[in-house]
């Protein structure tokens, strides 16, 4: 200490350069990079640091929307909350002549976000499909994913799915793990899933048969429905498995990211996880698995 105090200008410059190097060495994303490298081991590790956002396509969200007042600031406040939505992003919403008001609702957020939301008011309600099919005809985007009004996700959902698949030029889809809570109205940020995940298997044409691995959030390439067509309006619940089979069986290519970046939320009341509508959904699936399990069985 006496030494420190008599050559106190020379101890601070050494404590200065110490103090640089381990901000340096220790850098918080470095660290991070460093431990899913360990963490992942035989799976690909990606550098989203290393794509400037400047350099991304438009994503386009699309939504489906239907008596949706109860989810619809919290939905609202989930998207535009992307870290990259204002320079890269677009939603587009479709209302499919909902019985509350959610005309009442969008107006603020069409005026705060003139150039990133597009809403569209349907007189009758055609079905979520070929709402999905509507917006993305309508959207400018290059890259396509659809933000369900109950679901939630991280904020950087949109820019790490984005980049990856900027980078990946093979890749045609990518999806995430998701979170899975059975609360309306959490946050990313903010749950109750303690850690527990949807079930979302690694991408093989096996995997697509036993059941829907892209699920809620995928985000994939616009060029898909060039090649494979739009979402078959016929579905009630499961076109988009329908659809990702077809795209699958037809040689595109998908990607797991070991990384939850969503909430799914299982609402007991929706199209899809309601136990009332079982009958007709199994019978839906049932087509659809037999189906490719037939074009499968052709191919091996």
């Amino acid at each position: 200490m006496e030494d420190i105090h008599k050559n106190y200008g020379l101890a601070k410059s050494k404590a200065d350069k110490l103090k640089e190097w381990v901000c340096e060495e220790f850098e918080e994303a470095s660290k991070y990079n460093e431990f899913l490298k360990l963490v992942l081991k035989d799976q690909d590790f990606f550098d989203y640091s290393s794509i400037k956002t400047e350099d991304l396509p438009k994503i386009s969200f699309i939504t489906s929307m239907f008596n949706s007042e109860e989810y619809f600031e919290g939905f609202m406040e989930d998207i535009t909350k992307q870290t990259i939505f204002k320079d890269k992003c677009e939603l587009v919403l479709v209302n499919c002549a909902s019985k509350q008001d959610e005309d009442k609702l969008i107006k603020p957020w069409l005026e705060r976000y003139p150039d990133n939301i597009k809403y569209i008011k349907l007189d009758k309600d055609p079905g979520i499909y070929a709402a999905w099919n509507l917006a993305i005809k309508e959207s400018s985007g290059e890259f396509i994913s659809n933000a369900n009004m109950d679901d939630r996700k991280s904020p950087e959902f949109a820019e790490k799915l984005a980049k990856y698949l900027y980078a990946h030029k093979d890749i045609d889809c990518v999806y995430t793990e998701n979170f899975m809570t059975r609360e309306p109205n959490e946050t990313f940020v903010d749950n109750s899933s303690n850690g527990q995940i949807y079930p979302a298997e690694e991408f093989s044409k096996e995997a697509m048969l036993r059941g829907n691995p892209p699920h809620c959030m995928p985000m994939w390439r616009k060029t898909l429905h060039e090649v494979n067509g739009w979402f078959d309006e016929n579905y009630r619940s499961a076109s988009d498995w329908d659809f990702w089979l077809r795209c699958a069986f037809a040689g595109s290519s998908y990607k797991k990211l070991y990384e939850p970046l969503g909430l799914y939320y299982f609402n007991p009341n929706g199209m899809s996880t309601n136990l009332e509508n079982n009958h007709w959904k199994y019978e839906e699936e049932k087509g659809i698995f037999k189906k490719y399990m037939e074009l499968y069985k052709r191919k091996i």
